[in-house]
């Protein structure tokens, strides 16, 4: 690929993030109220019950039945139900037998069975067993049930959900095992782009009867968008990278194979940004103070000069927190954690006493200092002392690596890694000078 076409998708990239950002600055957002207190993919919590909430003409949106009409409506059965005596129930167990459907309504004649079926998989004999707990077994009444199968797409339940029954594809009716029909089927669909009847179709004639700017609206809408997210149909209201490499791909640019090219080199070129501060980098920046033997660096050579800063449980395995080029945090590997470089003040009023470090753990990357066992049990005044360069106490604990550190913190693998690719201009680098110069050092 040229440079030129690399120069082209950085550029777009660049662009993104100033939209993205102004996109931001006027209030575009992909938050969700219901999303952000329950998953997206709960069948029963969210979508069994605000199906229902919406449904029931006693509900509190205090718009009587007409949800319910325009359901019927979107479904293709105006008329079917006697509105002015309808029912709805949720979780409905009529036999008392572990039957338990998940939407039921009724007007004492007729009556709609809805199995919501957002992801989970039928269940043994399921909707044959349904029909029979609300009596909808005789072929002379098999107008007067609806059986409804909400999905994210499929077509029909399976022959292991319909157990003795079948479903005609001419009648769409369901068959006993003398092929008679019991009940009228349906499949309606979560999916808004679909050949079948979708319940966006419902809920955007709802949102539409109602004042655009009602707390009913908003939740209709917030409900719309969460079952977009659950059938991975939303689309962000906020620029995403998604969205350039579409359009690049359908402009005829190769933005997605370099983004593949990208993810495939990305691990190596943190790798090395990652090695050269804890090697090179480093060394270079405590290098004056080395040659003037106020700072020794703890290599494996020397790695008995770190037991004083960690736990007693670790004792003799100081070399094992030595940074090594094969235990990179972004190698694959055992050892691969829990790593760094270590430099022992040996000089001043502080010899022996602190340990200036960078530490990379499980996800954060550490820089600071580790102060002497001894620091434990005396007055703490390099505590003090430390704690004026405005780091941060490390949680002891009796399992961890180190009794007393104080350090700034970053996630390495976001915000920590990009300072460490300009290490020259990184808040790490500018704590670490600030501590050579408060520790005497420099």
């Amino acid at each position: 690929m040229s440079l030129q076409s690399w120069s082209s998708l950085f550029k777009e990239l660049t662009d993104l993030e100033v939209l993205r950002t102004e996109q931001k600055k006027q209030g575009l957002n992909d938050f969700t109220l219901l999303s952000s207190v329950l998953s997206v993919n709960d069948e029963a919590r969210l979508h069994t019950r605000f199906i229902y909430a919406l449904l029931d003409p006693n509900g509190k949106h205090y718009q009587g039945s007409r949800f319910l009409e325009l359901f019927l409506n979107s479904i293709g059965r105006q008329d079917w139900l006697d509105l002015s005596s309808a029912t709805v129930r949720k979780e409905y167990s009529p036999n008392s037998q572990g039957n338990q459907i998940d939407l039921y309504i009724t007007d004492g004649k007729r009556q709609i069975v809805i199995e919501n079926k957002l992801n989970a998989q039928d269940q043994k004999n399921q909707v044959a067993r349904y029909l029979e707990a609300v009596g909808a077994t005789d072929p002379a009444l098999a107008d007067n049930t609806l059986f409804i199968y909400l999905t994210k797409g499929r077509q029909r339940p399976s022959n292991y959900g319909l157990g003795t029954l079948s479903i005609c594809d001419l009648s769409f009716r369901l068959l006993n095992a003398e092929m008679q029909p019991i009940a009228i089927y349906q499949n309606l669909s979560y999916l808004r782009n679909t050949s079948n009847k979708s319940i966006h179709t419902w809920l955007e004639a709802c949102a539409e009867i109602v004042e655009q700017n009602s707390n009913l609206a908003w939740a209709i809408n917030d409900y719309r968008s969460v079952s977009e997210r659950a059938t991975r149909e939303y689309v962000s209201k906020v620029e995403t990278l998604k969205d350039v490499l579409e359009a690049g791909i359908a402009e005829g640019k190769q933005y997605h194979q370099q983004a593949i090219q990208l993810a495939k080199e990305l691990p190596a070129i943190h790798a090395s940004w990652l090695d050269s501060v804890l090697t090179e980098q480093l060394d270079k920046l405590f290098q004056p103070a080395i040659n003037s033997g106020f700072l020794t660096k703890i290599d494996v050579n020397n790695s008995e000069l770190l037991e004083p800063y960690i736990h007693s449980v670790r004792k003799g395995k100081a070399a094992e927190l030595l940074y090594k080029s094969k235990y990179n945090y972004f190698r694959s590997g055992k050892g691969t954690r829990n790593r760094g470089s270590f430099y022992l003040v040996t000089a001043g009023v502080f010899a022996h006493r602190l340990v200036l470090m960078m530490v990379y753990g499980t996800k954060m990357l550490h820089v600071g200092v580790l102060l002497h066992e001894s620091e434990l049990e005396s007055e703490r005044k390099t505590e003090a002392e430390v704690k004026d360069l405005g780091l941060s106490e490390l949680a002891r604990s009796n399992t961890g690596f180190f009794p007393f550190a104080m350090t700034n913190t970053e996630i390495l693998g976001d915000q920590g890694i990009l300072h460490l690719a300009d290490f020259a201009s990184s808040p790490q680098k500018r704590i670490l000078e600030k501590m050579m110069k408060t520790f005497g050092c420099i």
